[in-house]
């Protein structure tokens, strides 16, 4: 018992000393893992299989979510190591099998996704983060930060990202979000040339929230799409102290830090100055605006 609760236990004798005693006892929980009789599902040789892991049900049915960034895939063979997102129903799966879900992008290396953007989803890692809403009908993000658009490749290849948005059935369309490509822009390190987001990612009620720590020059920034207005906020850069190499983004979470009715956003910078940095962010119109920053300590 915490010393605090010794001078009352000694003052009291009896059905008192059995009464705190027990309502001291009855605050703490706890639990067993079973070590000896694991489920386990496993992936293709040397596909990261679990570099990304994520609960999800649906309709009364519980699956595990597995990124696995450098596998082939069986829905776009001709693509090199792209990645790839499987499903492993966690009940009546006796063969603890997973099945690899096809997110609806077909078997083409090349895809046009703008008017200056051609996609080269060689050895784009998707699955490397995965996110989900946390409702009983929530989607499903899975992002794939290596992702480039070579249509400038006699100068610059550009690591934009790619994520996608997954229905809660894992099945039909899914929504692609490529949050750094802007038309005719084409220079690499610069402004989103290189910003790789999708890195990290977090699914916080209608906000999908993207880390971009590759953007201008690798300082890094943070994406955030509204699904409902399908539209992005922006980060204005000046408004924070980051500087080059910093790798704003490079892990990000979203939650009621200020407010219950307030989403706030919050990215780290782990290299800021060598020690790092982490801020949040709240939403004002079409914007983000800094409300909080911490510091990192040399060790």
């Amino acid at each position: 018992l915490p010393d605090r609760m010794a001078p009352l236990l000694r003052h009291r004798t009896g059905v008192q000393n059995v009464f705190y005693v027990c309502l001291s006892i009855s605050l703490a929980y706890s639990y067993n893992i079973d070590l000896q009789h694991p489920v386990v599902f496993s992936g293709p040789d040397s596909s990261f299989f679990g570099y990304s892991v994520l609960e999800h049900y649906h309709d009364n049915t519980r699956w595990v979510i597995v990124g696995a960034p450098r596998a082939n895939s069986s829905y776009s063979s001709s693509v090199l190591s792209p990645g790839a997102v499987y499903k492993c129903r966690i009940h009546s799966n006796p063969e603890r099998r997973c099945t690899e879900m096809d997110l609806g992008r077909g078997n083409k290396p090349r895809e046009t996704c703008g008017k200056t953007c051609q996609a080269d989803r060689d050895d784009e890692w998707m699955g490397v983060s995965l996110a989900r809403q946390d409702r009983a009908d929530g989607k499903i993000l899975a992002c794939a930060h290596r992702w480039k658009n070579v249509y400038y490749a006699s100068e610059y290849i550009l690591p934009h990202g790619y994520c996608s948005i997954i229905s809660p059935t894992l099945q039909g369309r899914t929504k692609p979000l490529i949050p750094c490509y802007e038309d005719y822009k084409q220079k690499y390190g610069e402004e989103h040339g290189s910003c790789q987001a999708g890195i990290a990612g977090v699914f916080m009620e209608e906000l999908v929230v993207m880390g971009a720590p590759g953007s201008y020059y690798w300082t890094g920034t943070v994406k955030v799409y509204n699904m409902t207005s399908d539209s992005f906020y922006s980060l204005n850069q000046d408004s924070i102290d980051s500087h080059r190499y910093s790798y704003l983004g490079y892990a990000v979470t979203a939650g009621h830090f200020s407010s219950p009715n307030v989403i706030d956003i919050a990215a780290g910078a782990p290299q800021h100055s060598g020690s790092g940095k982490v801020y949040i962010f709240k939403i004002d119109g079409v914007s983000l605006v800094k409300s909080f920053q911490a510091s990192g300590k040399m060790v």
